[in-house]
């Protein structure tokens, strides 16, 4: 069994917990949270050692791995411990706030021997790993076109979303999954990037409409939104369209493929994709299975987000890579 530590015991602190020993690899060992309460009625619930600090965490018995659900500008000194202590890392996206943590935390992978592991949901999601083999087998043709929408509204979202220093805002929270998940169907990056916000009277942004165009000739919108003073159900649209087909997901994962063949429609909702990601972190622990979300994809994301927000202020085309 992997002796597992949490940091952050919030909703995806706890999602991860039950995943990870849902898999029947995993024992739950110790969690920590700067709300002590919580990590003591996480820690609790598996029978773990709750702690405040992450020094108390990797200071504490023994761990093989540890999940980081901090909020991000908090990655870089926990990806750091997590280095020294010389365990196996899962850091849920976005890696970091600057390039400088991302330089940082990719030379601490990059010296470690375990595993490093980036927790792109996308890429664990049953439909999306449809939509990646009709891409790569080249059902659809050549890509030349991507619309990737993201719309979501809650009344409350965790304060330091919209802390400049912190969250940084939609660029940050979510253009990571669709850099990453359009340049991993594509396999290819972006080449240059523009972008428009709308923002808050704290700067971060809270809309984001984004072009990009990749290496491989296709053109790329990525449009996202959040809404902060009411509830609404979270719509969504991703469509690849290529030479001789398109790929279609929505909110309800239904995925639409059509070719000159005929369409299929398949339902993925019932896929359970946390539990994939965790059962694939074990496996990549025992050596068993590659390709995993590294932390050079992190980095990769992190770029192109920055190129974004550079696209902002300079109101032209970025190369990510300046």
């Amino acid at each position: 069994m992997i002796r597992l530590g949490i940091l952050g015991a919030g909703i995806m602190g706890r999602r991860i917990a039950a995943a990870a020993v849902d898999t029947g690899r995993f024992d739950v060992t110790s969690v920590a949270d700067a709300n002590l309460d919580r990590a003591t009625e996480l820690s609790g619930a598996y029978g773990a050692a709750g702690y405040r600090t992450m020094e108390e965490l990797f200071d504490g018995p023994r761990i093989d791995a540890v999940y980081i659900g901090l909020p991000h500008h908090l990655h870089l000194p926990a990806c750091l411990a997590a280095a020294r202590s010389g365990v196996h890392v899962l850091v849920d996206k976005p890696l970091c706030n600057t390039q400088d943590e991302a330089d940082q935390i990719d030379a601490a992978a990059a010296h470690s021997a375990k595993v490093w592991m980036v927790g792109f949901s996308y890429r664990f999601r049953s439909e999306w790993r449809r939509a990646h083999e009709a891409v790569k087998s080249g059902a659809i043709g050549k890509p030349y076109f991507v619309s990737d929408v993201v719309v979501e509204a809650y009344r409350t979202t965790p304060t330091w979303y919209w802390d400049l220093a912190a969250g940084g805002g939609t660029l940050q929270l979510q253009s990571h999954h669709a850099f990453d998940r359009i340049g991993w169907l594509l396999d290819s990056r972006p080449s240059r990037v523009a972008c428009q916000v709308v923002q808050l009277p704290s700067g971060a942004d809270k809309s984001a409409q984004i072009s990009a165009e990749y290496a491989n000739g296709a053109a790329a919108g990525i449009s996202l939104s959040f809404g902060l003073s009411y509830n609404a159900a979270p719509r969504t649209l991703f469509v690849v369209q290529g030479e001789s087909g398109m790929i279609h997901i929505d909110e309800s994962r239904t995925l639409h493929i059509a070719t000159a063949d005929g369409a299929t429609t398949e339902d993925h909702s019932a896929d359970d994709w946390l539990r994939r990601e965790l059962a694939e972190f074990a496996e990549a622990v025992d050596g068993t299975v590659t390709g995993y979300p590294s932390i050079t994809d992190g980095v990769d994301a992190l770029r192109c987000a920055l190129a974004a927000a550079r696209a902002v202020r300079l109101h032209s085309w970025v190369v990510p890579d300046e």
